[in-house]
């Protein structure tokens, strides 16, 4: 590590995780520029070295987290959908559960989605196993993500943006989704964000859909509840 590293780095962040600190702001601001950075640029945003920069962009690139695109500037790596992807099956583990409780407490088709681009796509699905009317579901089913409540609260969580839509920007305001007939004709779906224990999106919302009239208000706070005990198990 050179004197320049030490310079940036300055004394705030314990010994030992400094390296990982920066490694991470650095893939946060890959993941939040939608183009592709020079060194320079990273290093002016980041208040670090060109030279700091530049290794840890050598170790990223090594691990697929960070690609080099034209005239030597950077972009987020495939490596982060591949560790995404395999994040999923932890994330299944830790909402099924809350699923289950759900769609048995509430008579209704509960899922967890998540984002994948353009598109929402459900993780995972309980149906209640005794309520005569309810929506079948299955896992990896799709839909644009602007459709929807599920998609809709996944969006209502990031920040706000100039081209949200009203339906999104109402969804904020009242901090859960709601949408009548979007998808399937007649079915109610409400949900809401999923956030990590530091409050960031994780694009990622809990919901469930009935063919049934639900108290909507009701039902977002139960679902709200059981978001906030999902992310409690430091999910």
């Amino acid at each position: 590590m050179g004197a320049g590293d030490h310079a940036a780095e300055g004394t705030s962040t314990p010994s030992g995780s400094q390296t990982l600190d920066r490694g991470l702001k650095l893939l946060e601001l890959l993941a939040t520029e939608d183009r592709d950075m020079t060194v320079a640029e990273l290093a002016a945003s980041l208040g670090m070295h060109r030279q700091a920069v530049y290794r840890l962009l050598t170790t990223l690139r090594a691990h697929r987290l960070a690609a080099e695109g034209s005239s030597g500037r950077y972009r987020l790596g495939l490596g982060v959908i591949q560790l995404a992807r395999r994040a999923n099956p932890h994330l299944r583990r830790a909402v099924l559960p809350h699923l289950r409780t759900l769609a048995e407490e509430l008579g209704v088709t509960a899922q967890c989605v998540v984002a994948e681009g353009d598109d929402a796509v459900v993780l995972a699905v309980v149906e209640p196993s005794d309520a005569v009317f309810h929506l079948s579901q299955r896992s990896g089913a799709r839909h644009a993500l602007d459709q929807g409540a599920s998609g809709i609260a996944i969006m209502l969580s990031r920040d706000p943006h100039p081209r949200d839509s009203e339906a999104v920007i109402t969804a904020r305001s009242r901090g859960y989704a709601i949408s009548r007939g979007t998808l399937t004709p007649g079915a109610l779906g409400i949900a809401v964000p999923l956030y990590d224990a530091e409050g960031h999106s994780m694009d990622v919302s809990l919901g469930i859909v009935s063919m049934i009239d639900l108290d909507v208000d009701r039902t977002a706070k139960r679902l709200t509840a059981a978001a906030d005990q999902i992310t409690a198990s430091e999910l």
